[in-house]
């Protein structure tokens, strides 16, 4: 896979993280002990409350055509959340060493191995990628009941957290066939993320969340002594 595809991936990934905490729904009907309505008080709650966590991050895109994995990326997440302001920053230890930092309208991406840093307008990416439009929509809950059909799966336990899963359908054109979002019952946030296409389908994990204030220094980063490449 090419150098700049695999950044478009690794960026709509980590967009799609920074923005796991804003998901809500209207309307549903009860599975196990919990409605639908519940988990959307709770999580807007949980969501309004957020101001930062800390958690083990692991992602995968796999080709289910083809049945070919792409390698699993994994590291640490640090979330922020100011007013309209979110920051996200991940420093991965797999597949290798690298560095991603959403900060406001600025994406960075380091990658030491190739001393190199790439670095983009978060709108831009926006723009370019369709996934990023449709997790722009997840922060809406008001467009969510015109843009998807919702239905409450069920509960499974997700690390060791119990966890009520909801499935997500698109009404209109979308470059997804389908989403899935496990909500936790211990911190009412979205712990895991499947993001389906026709093609291949993309996992989503937090483990060891740690609900914390973090600091605006945290997402500062000198790239300075790098390769700059904008895109």
């Amino acid at each position: 896979m090419r150098k700049r595809e695999m950044r478009r991936l690794t960026m709509t990934g980590l967009l799609s993280l920074a923005l796991l905490a804003a998901v809500g729904w209207p309307g549903g009907v009860r599975a196990g002990g919990v409605d639908l309505q519940t988990v959307i008080r709770n999580l807007q709650s949980a969501s309004q409350r957020l101001s930062g966590l800390q958690a083990t991050v692991k992602h995968q895109r796999v080709n289910s055509q083809l049945g070919v994995r792409e390698p699993l990326q994994a590291g640490t997440l640090r979330f922020s959340s100011r007013g309209n302001v979110r920051r996200l920053r991940i420093d991965y230890t797999e597949p290798q060493a690298k560095t991603v930092v959403v900060n406001g309208n600025e994406a960075i991406l380091i990658e030491p191995a190739l001393n190199q840093a790439f670095v983009s307008a978060t709108s831009e990416i926006a723009k370019k990628t369709a996934s990023t439009s449709l997790l722009t929509v997840l922060t809406d809950a008001r467009q969510l009941s015109e843009n998807f059909d919702a239905t409450l799966e069920g509960e499974e336990a997700i690390d060791g957290q119990l966890a009520t899963k909801l499935s997500l359908r698109p009404k209109g054109k979308s470059p997804y066939t389908r989403l899935e979002v496990w909500v936790s019952h211990q911190t009412w946030l979205p712990i895991k993320q499947v993001l389906h296409t026709r093609s291949d389908y993309t996992s989503i994990l937090l483990t060891n969340v740690r609900l914390q204030a973090i600091p605006e220094s945290s997402f500062r980063v000198d790239y300075s002594k790098y390769k700059v490449v904008r895109g």
